[in-house]
This record gives C-alpha cells, structure tokens and sequence, in this order.
C-alpha cells in the first residue's frame, strides 16, 4: 500500500471527526424526542388543568342551581310544604356533600392524569439514556474497529516499507553482481584478444 505515515494519520483523524459527528447527531435526535415527549406532556397536563377547571365550575353551576333558594329544587320542597322543614336542611346538605364528593373525585381523577403524564414522561427519559448509552456502545465499537484498521495499515505499511528496502537493496545486489559479471566478462574477453 503506498502512501505515508500522515496519509494514515489523516485518514483516522477524519473517521473519527465523523464519530464524533454521528455522536452529535444522534444525541440531537434523542434530545429533539424528548423535547417533543415533554412538550407533549406539558399541552396534556395544561389541557387537564382546563378541563378540570371547566368541569369544577360546572359543578359548582350546577350546586348552586340545586341549593337556589328560588329554584327548582326550593319550589319543589315549598309545593309538598317541605321547604322549612328538617327535611329541606337535610337536601340542602345531601347537596353540598354530592357536590363536595363530585369535587373530590375530579381532584383525584386530575392528580391521577398528571401523575400518569409524569410517569410516561420519566420513562420517555429513561428511554432516552437507554438510547443514548445503547449509541455511544455502537460509536465505541466503531472506534475500537477504527483503531483496529489503523493497527493494521500501520502494520502494512512498515511491512511495505520493509519490503520496499529489502527489494532495493536487492536490486542493488543485482546490479553490483551484473556489474561483476560484466567486467569479468570484459577482462577475459580483454584476455582472449591478447592470445
């Protein structure tokens, strides 16, 4: 193989710069994913927080409908003659415990949606890492290839080398052993043409 030390140098050194390339690229594809899954989460929690909102004070619309003392419900305790009696207390509190219940469970509904959101989040995040090291274990394999390949073009290289300075100073010996041959050969024929 011809060439130099600094051809392999050169060549290594570009290899690994698109390593560390791929490294970059592939982290900004992971970080772009996860920026993503959390944007993600952050509109579903917001949307959660609106739609709570909406639904707690449609229940809270709908409590004050039921306790109106002018309402529906009123008329229909004062038409059985009810509306001033235990009994009218006891509607009233059924009430507000319901809608005090109804509020609850909506609270917990709305913790439980957020917890999940976080939860699916941290794993988007354990994902991530397990994607990052899983690219950084192929990068290293790749690298340990690399320094392989630079092992073995240095190895040729010396051997081309060595090969190189073994041909020419064989050539050399050749050339020496023709020279010998040729002036022997012109001293006999030099000896022949004086006899």
């Amino acid at each position: 193989m011809a060439g130099t030390y600094e051809d392999i140098d050169n060549l290594m050194s570009k290899q690994n710069e698109m390593i560390d390339t791929q490294r970059g690229l592939q982290d900004t594809i992971v970080d772009k994913g996860l920026q993503k899954a959390q944007n993600e989460v952050d509109y579903q929690k917001k949307q959660i927080e609106e739609d709570a909102q909406k639904q707690g004070k449609a229940l809270y619309v709908d409590y004050k409908k039921q306790a109106n003392p002018y309402g529906a419900t009123a008329e229909q305790l004062a038409s059985q003659g009810l509306n001033k009696s235990g009994y009218a207390e006891t509607t009233q509190a059924n009430l507000y415990n319901s809608y005090q219940r109804n509020l609850t469970s909506l609270m917990t509904n709305v913790t439980k949606l957020k917890a999940e959101a976080d939860f699916n989040m941290n794993q988007a995040y354990i994902d991530a890492d397990i994607q990052k090291a899983q690219n950084s274990l192929a990068l290293y394999q790749q690298q340990a290839n690399l320094l392989m390949q630079e092992y073995d073009l240095r190895y040729q290289k010396y051997r081309d080398d060595v090969a190189d300075s073994q041909w020419e100073r064989q050539f050399a010996f050749q050339q020496q052993q023709a020279a010998l041959s040729q002036s022997n050969w012109e001293r006999q024929y030099a000896l022949s043409l004086r006899q």
